[in-house]
């Protein structure tokens, strides 16, 4: 992993997510770019000053607010491995971090989770829901009280499709800095279909096309969904959950969706991080898929 970008609107509220990914970036050894956006104010008709000079004034004060802001929060830590700033005027925080990530390409999207208390209301809420539709890259969302410590189990949502499998190797990127387990985990209602036997081909076909050796496998039986994945999160002091996106029918028992990620988001006290479907089509060449869609099959 080479590249992160962290979006703050740089209040106090936020400055968890930001200890979270300085400290994350500095031991994935990755870029951080810290992401700022913010609107320019309507101006009174009745100014005597140019409207270029105030917009040029307010970028420098944003610029400074920034900087301020990094070395008020990170301490001694800002000096250990430095950041870069991009701050940007903008009404749109979603809009920005697509510009942004079609220049850098980041190998991860940090943001804060909902929080009543961002200058922009519920910083995340609209930006999540945006960027997972169409983001390629994955998305990190931290809750704005969390305090950082590492890593050491990571909780993967698999509905059993190859985008999970594409999914997991990145997310192995994260999790093998920190030596963490994944703990890849179905939750399904009682009876629904065979799903140890697909778990087991899950988990052959996943061992056949990585070498990660902290990665154990699960089944769970809950008429939740949602309370499934909290009682696996609780029982294993789980660091993070990491889930696929899906927006559309699937086979099996069709539980993961937007939706739920969504659902998810609000309800958890831990990182969480969403791959998008999207990103995983743009593997399709990939021969793992063709071949893995002709072993979960049963007659």
């Amino acid at each position: 992993m080479k590249t992160i970008i962290y979006a703050t609107d740089c209040t106090k509220n936020d400055a968890s997510s930001l200890k979270y990914a300085y400290r994350l970036s500095f031991i994935m050894n990755a870029n951080l770019h810290i992401l700022h956006v913010y609107n320019f104010p309507p101006i009174a008709f009745s100014t005597i000053q140019p409207l270029d000079l105030l917009k040029k004034r307010m970028h420098q004060e944003q610029i400074e607010l920034v900087d301020s802001y990094c070395k008020t929060h990170l301490k001694n830590e800002f000096h250990q491995k430095p950041v870069i700033t991009h701050v940007i005027e903008n009404n749109s925080v979603s809009e920005s971090i697509l510009r942004l990530s079609k220049i850098l390409s980041p190998d991860l999207i940090i943001i804060g989770m909902k929080d009543k208390h961002s200058a922009r209301g519920y910083f995340s809420g609209n930006i999540a829901n945006t960027l997972l539709d169409t983001i390629e890259m994955p998305l990190l969302i931290v809750p704005n009280s969390l305090v950082y410590d590492t890593i050491s189990t990571i909780v993967y949502a698999t509905d059993f499709e190859a985008a999970d499998i594409l999914s997991i190797q990145k997310l192995i990127e994260i999790a093998k800095p920190f030596s963490a387990l994944i703990e890849v985990i179905h939750v399904y209602k009682t009876d629904e279909y065979p799903v140890k036997e697909y778990m087991k081909q899950f988990k052959n076909t996943l061992l056949n096309e990585v070498s990660y050796p902290e990665i154990a496998f699960k089944t769970i039986a809950s008429t939740s969904i949602k309370s499934g994945l909290h009682s696996v999160l609780n029982n294993e002091k789980a660091s993070m959950l990491a889930m696929l996106e899906r927006k559309h029918n699937w086979s099996f028992s069709n539980i993961f969706h937007k939706d739920l990620v969504k659902d998810m988001e609000v309800s958890l006290k831990i990182p969480l991080l969403a791959f998008n479907k999207h990103s995983a089509k743009l593997q399709n060449e990939n021969a793992l898929c063709n071949n893995y869609k002709k072993t979960l099959s049963f007659g």
